[in-house]
Order: C-alpha cells, then sequence, then structure tokens
C-alpha cells in the first residue's frame, strides 16, 4: 500500500513537473515573440542618422545617402503623417522587401521603386512600395485614406529626386487585387497612361479632381490591405515640378 502512494505521490510531482514546464515554455514563447514584435516594428522606423540627411525640398541632393546605399533613388513624404522615407530601387522587386536601409534582413523591409521604372522618374506612371505596418510606420498610414475625410484633409506630400523636387498633388485613392489590376504594369505606352488615368477614375474609392492630363507624370503608393489576401491599397498622385518655391504646372 504504502508503495502505491508513493507511486501516486511520484506521478503527481511528474504531472507538475509537466504542467509547470509547459507553462514556462509558454511564457518564454510568449516574451520572444513580444520581442520580436517590438524588433520588426522598430526596424520599420528611420534612424536618427538617416533623417539627419533628409534632403531639403529647395536643395535636393541624396549624396549623402547614396554614399550610404547607393540604390536610394528618392525621399518621399506624404504630409501630415508618418510616410517620410528614402525610397530605394534594386535589382528587382523582391530585393528590398525583407530588407533594411542598410542592406540587413528586417521583415519591415523598405519602402522602394518598381524595378522596371526609371529611378530619375522620368516615366509618366511610377510605382512605389511599402509594408503595411501597425502603427503607421512604413506604409501603414495608407489604409486612412479609406476614410473619406482623411483623405479630404490629406492632399500633398514631396518626392525629392537628386537636383529636382516634385509636389505630389494626391488625388485618388483604391483598392485592388494584387494579381489581376494593372496598376502593377508600369511599363506604359501613351495609349495606355491614357487608359490607367481612365481606370483610376472608374475605380477610386475617393477621388478628386485634379486636372491630370496625358501628358502628366502621376505616382502610386501600394500597400497590402488586411481587406483581403491579396488585397493592395494605393494612393495615387499627380507629380507637380517645383523649383524656387514655384509650383510650374
Amino acid at each position: 500500500m504504502e508503495a502505491i502512494k508513493r507511486l501516486v505521490r511520484g506521478a503527481d510531482k511528474l504531472v507538475n513537473m509537466t504542467v509547470g514546464l509547459g507553462l514556462l515554455m509558454m511564457l518564454l514563447y510568449g516574451g520572444y515573440a513580444l520581442w520580436d514584435t517590438i524588433k520588426v516594428y522598430h526596424q520599420a522606423g528611420i534612424s536618427g542618422e538617416i533623417m539627419h540627411y533628409k534632403p531639403e525640398a529647395s536643395n535636393p541632393t541624396l549624396s549623402e545617402l547614396q554614399a550610404i546605399n547607393p540604390d536610394v533613388c528618392a525621399w518621399i513624404t506624404v504630409d501630415d503623417t508618418r510616410i517620410d522615407y528614402p525610397v530605394l530601387q534594386g535589382k528587382n522587386n523582391k530585393e528590398y522587401l525583407n530588407r533594411d536601409f542598410y542592406g540587413e534582413y528586417s521583415l519591415g523591409g523598405s519602402v522602394f521603386l518598381d524595378c522596371h521604372n526609371s529611378r530619375e522618374f522620368t516615366d509618366s506612371y511610377s510605382l512605389i512600395y511599402g509594408h503595411h505596418m501597425e502603427g503607421g510606420a512604413m506604409f501603414g498610414d495608407i489604409s486612412k485614406f479609406e476614410d473619406k475625410t482623411y483623405f479630404d484633409e490629406h492632399q500633398t506630400g514631396w518626392l525629392l529626386i537628386p537636383g529636382k523636387t516634385y509636389k505630389l498633388d494626391i488625388y485618388a485613392y483604391l483598392h485592388v487585387d494584387a494579381y489581376s489590376s494593372p496598376m502593377f504594369n508600369v511599363e506604359l505606352d501613351a495609349d495606355a497612361f491614357a487608359e490607367r488615368l481612365s481606370y483610376i477614375k472608374d475605380m477610386a474609392l475617393h477621388y478628386r479632381e485634379t486636372g491630370v492630363k496625358a501628358d502628366d507624370k502621376i505616382v502610386a503608393l501600394s500597400t497590402c490591405s488586411s481587406a483581403a489576401t491579396n488585397g493592395r491599397s494605393i494612393v495615387v498622385a499627380k507629380l507637380v515640378e517645383y523649383n524656387d518655391g514655384e509650383v510650374k504646372e
């Protein structure tokens, strides 16, 4: 009988140890997941060093940033949002999907220009990608344009490239499917660009008239949408050349 009692007590201890070990593992995993999440969102921000080299609209130069990473081709800002980043362009559209400004692995990736676009933004249609990060990091604030009031209150931004400043005149917000929408084809002739302008107007959830014409240049900012697996949220802006404090229509 005593032997049975000892066996039961031993079994109880083993069960308690197993349960305790399981709880400890869950606690450690939860702590790691929290640390990893914080790390990801921290990496999605821009360091003080990089912000120090942000170019001025009156004298746009990227030489200091390009000395660190020659893939830098622009700096983009959307006024009164957290979108304020250097734009990189890789050899393909996967290179900076999960790499930061320094080329190091990062789930937050970088803001980058489609590899088929001209890095001088001479194309009629340019496409810039960024991850949708909670808290507004990277292109997380793009989803806020779904709210009509927010869309109406955020109409401007800036695109700076070496020796040239563009004012962003934001005029459309739309949801599209990443695999079926023509928005991800950037190689357009004149006729295709005219069709793209019509497509944007027809598909836009919100749209404002800016007088965009077939000989203008536009830029689209694309990020993942939580509404659908392959969904993308896109903000479209007209590029308006800005020199010596004057906008040149």
